[in-house]
């Protein structure tokens, strides 16, 4: 493996970083190129460069030196980077949402995370770890891992926070539970930035990559490369492989050979809707054959992570908790081991506030005859007033009242024609903030009953009453003696629209009314009265007049 050479600030000599690329097991160690200056000195190199002044003696029998106590300006040396000082120097948390932890104490971005020390996420949490190398490490909820390697190599090793270009970094993550997501900066490392689980060991120069560790599904490590080429090393049971782009592997504590297997395709998310105005966002992933990993952040880097869930295949998505914003989503499919495919995202925006007011009436689907429509509902507290819109069709294109100052909980509109009506409303806050709409509700006004005709048939036996009536209707007819129909003479339930029934053997004055029984069971209100007036029957006397001129 030929070493790549990077010239370094005097005084210190050049130290130049092997371009290791990754090798199989047990390859030649990592090796660093030094190539002296003429204010390097023998001492001084082996007092700021070397482990201890003691090692230079392995450097100097590993290149051959014919005389271990002199080196020449332009001299080229070969150092094991074992061998080479190392200083412990800080990642940072370049973002920090919700609950998340530093070794059990509530961390902020810009907190440093050092060596050993353990960085967890709550559920609706995430953390960005910057290591010093430039890498970012994405930790999305629920999950825990531990700086494991963060140490600079060859450079000034008195200052911990020396610049990695004055030499090599070595970094390393362990994942304790949950994943993480590495983008790794393409620059020379002591070794390769590693990612470590309890079953497997990822190491990668430059790229992007996932890598994910479950305890509870036999202690399983599930590695996804996104770009570039990472190494597997899943146990000493098994020889280390590359895993290129656009693959995956599962291994698992049982030591066998990692599973490799392609990336599943994105999904499709193109059935998402830009503007969601309920607080629970709910979609339907288009042809969904696969469980979906689904992600939620406040920005497009996915930085900020505040959800992270697996849905089911043939199951809705629903996040909770969102606030009105602009957020962004990001799903990505999931195969029957585990392994993640590629993403898939797109941006919603969530205006579901001041939530609209709970409808009373009229509920769905009532019905009632034409005339005065009351609208009631309970109000929302946090808003001031209401607004109250009715159409003629679902769309709300034809809108018929559109009343957006309504103070009170209540309100009526008169509506005298017949058909199906939606109404909706929203609420609106003291500074004119206007929340969504509710679902629409649906009501039909039907007709009001015709006036009823008849009276005395010619022959004054009957009475005959008629009136326009639908079939199919039933039709309910009441005769009274008072308008107010308290003393009711005759009443029945008829199948047609007319009623003949005997007339009356005391005269006077009769009312007549009618109400339709529709077939959906909708009553109608009574008709219009009709007065009638009956003759006086008087046969009776005039049997008696014989007897009165009797007298």
């Amino acid at each position: 493996m030929k070493p790549a050479r990077r010239h370094a600030r005097a005084p210190v000599a050049a130290l130049i970083a092997v371009a290791a690329m990754l090798q199989p097991l047990h390859a030649q160690e990592a090796m660093v190129e030094l190539t002296v200056t003429r204010a390097d000195t023998m001492i001084g190199l082996s007092r700021q460069v070397l482990v201890t002044p003691q090692a230079w003696r392995e450097v100097a029998r590993l290149n051959r030196l014919r005389d271990p106590n002199r080196i020449n300006p332009g001299q080229v040396l070969l150092i094991p980077q074992r061998l080479m000082r190392s200083a412990p120097v800080s990642a940072k948390l370049a973002s920090v949402v919700g609950d998340v932890r530093v070794d059990g104490v509530a961390a902020v971005a810009g907190a440093e995370v050092n060596e050993g020390q353990k960085l967890q996420t709550a559920d609706g949490a995430s953390a960005v770890l910057a290591m010093a190398d430039g890498s970012r490490l994405r930790l999305p909820p629920s999950s825990l891992a531990e700086v494991a390697a963060s140490r600079n190599y060859g450079g000034r090793a008195a200052d911990s926070n020396a610049a990695v270009s004055d030499g090599w970094f070595a970094g390393a993550l362990r994942v304790l539970r949950g994943s993480v997501e590495v983008f790794a900066t393409k620059v020379l490392r002591a070794k390769p930035l590693e990612v470590i689980t309890p079953t497997a060991v990822v190491g990668v120069r430059g790229t992007q990559f996932r890598v994910g560790f479950d305890e509870a599904a036999n202690a399983s490590t599930r590695s996804e490369v996104v770009e570039g080429v990472v190494r597997l090393d899943a146990g000493k049971q098994t020889s280390g492989i590359e895993l290129r782009a656009g693959f995956g592997a599962l291994n698992d504590a049982a030591g066998a050979a990692p599973r490799v297997a392609r990336l599943l395709d994105a999904p499709d998310l193109a059935s998402v809707p830009e503007l969601f105005e309920r607080p629970l966002v709910r979609f339907k992933p288009a042809t969904q054959t696969d469980v979906l990993r689904v992600q939620v952040a406040e920005d497009s880097a996915f930085d900020r992570i505040v959800s992270d869930q697996r849905v089911p295949v043939g199951t809705d998505v629903r996040i909770a908790g969102l606030d009105d914003a602009r957020w962004y989503l990001r799903a990505r499919r999931v195969d029957a081991q585990g392994i993640e495919g590629f993403d898939a995202s797109r941006a919603f925006v969530l205006k579901a506030r001041p939530e609209p007011p709970a409808y009373r009436s009229p509920r769905a689907d009532a019905k009632q005859s034409i005339g005065a429509v009351e609208f009631a509902w309970a109000a929302n507290v946090a808003a001031t007033r209401a607004r109250l819109q009715v159409a003629s069709d679902a769309a709300f294109n034809t809108v018929l009242i559109d009343r957006d100052n309504v103070a009170d909980a209540s309100s009526s509109a008169l509506i005298d024609t017949a058909g199906v009506y939606h109404w909706r409303l929203a609420s609106v806050r003291a500074d004119g903030d206007h929340g969504p709409f509710g679902d629409a509700q649906r009501f039909e006004l039907r007709p009001l009953p015709e006036a009823p005709k008849g009276g005395p048939s010619a022959d004054g036996k009957s009475l005959v009453f008629s009136w326009g009536a639908r079939p199919e209707d039933r039709q309910q007819v009441q005769l009274a003696r008072d308008e107010a129909f308290t003393e009711i003479v005759a009443q029945d339930e008829l199948k047609t629209a007319e009623w003949v029934l005997p007339t009356p053997g005391r005269g006077g004055k009769y009312f007549f009314r009618y109400r339709s029984i529709e077939p959906d069971g909708f009553v109608s209100p009574y008709s219009s009265t009709l007065g009638i007036e009956v003759p006086r029957n008087w046969t009776p006397l005039w049997l008696l007049l014989p007897l009165l001129f009797a007298l």
